[in-house]
């Protein structure tokens, strides 16, 4: 099935901006987050539908921000968001040479991975930037925002993933682009090396965070791990 782009935008849009409003009254920092069924919404939309659907899911997010928690930490919610959809994309290209489906055991794994990556990315932007640009440290909003995304993307994203490919949908998924870092500039045998590196710092932070109960006001250490983490996730995405 082939939707134009417009078409693309515009139903990502609705279904994030009408699911992520529903579930504004189950608040779990106030201002800030709440249970979030609409975080199943990125990773399939940004595998469907490439940068189209991450830029729906970075503005329905501010959407439906006005409908509860909209403030200047908005503005992370929709980069957090942007990414949250198109670093999937990005990491399904580099993995794999078919067009994003859950139709192989090894696909399946692949998915899985790629929503731990993108849970721990976007736990990892939306507290450290509050942080970094806020002064504002919160632990829980971590740990509510990685279990929100790894947890609906997998019981929800899943399952919807598998619909929108099957047979009897069959929706056409945006084809790859090339990457500019990791291919012209630093070379594609580079992919797997960065991405395994962004990995670590991403659960070495997820472990010092969440288990060990470190924060960045205390650790100083944890900026330089956020810093390289930063620039391994520009060298995905680009």
């Amino acid at each position: 099935m082939q939707i134009s782009r417009r078409k693309q935008f515009f139903v990502t849009f609705a279904a994030f901006v009408v699911l992520g409003a529903a579930f504004k009254v189950m608040v779990l920092v106030e201002g800030f987050t709440e249970v979030r069924p609409v975080n199943a919404i990125p990773p399939v939309a940004g595998l469907a539908f490439g940068w189209v659907g991450a830029i729906a899911c970075g503005i329905g997010n501010l959407a439906a921000d006005l409908f509860g928690g909209f403030g200047w930490s908005s503005v992370l919610g929709v980069i957090a968001n942007f990414v949250a959809a198109y670093l999937p994309y990005r990491l399904w290209h580099l993995f794999s040479n078919e067009a994003p489906n859950v139709r192989s055991r090894k696909n399946i794994l692949l998915y899985l991975l790629i929503c731990l990556i993108s849970a721990f990315t976007v736990a990892w932007f939306l507290s450290f930037g509050l942080y970094t640009f806020f002064g504002l440290w919160i632990a829980q909003i971590y740990v509510y925002v990685f279990f929100n995304n790894l947890g609906f993307s997998v019981m929800f994203g899943l399952p919807l993933l598998i619909i929108l490919t099957s047979d009897s949908v069959s929706i056409q998924c945006r084809k790859r682009s090339g990457h500019i870092l990791l291919g012209k500039l630093l070379g594609i045998k580079l992919k797997k090396p960065v991405c395994a590196v962004y990995l670590l710092l991403m659960t070495v932070i997820f472990v010092c965070v969440f288990f060990a109960g470190m924060n960045p006001k205390d650790a100083s250490w944890l900026h330089v791990l956020s810093a390289l983490s930063l620039a391994g996730l520009v060298c995905q995405i680009l």
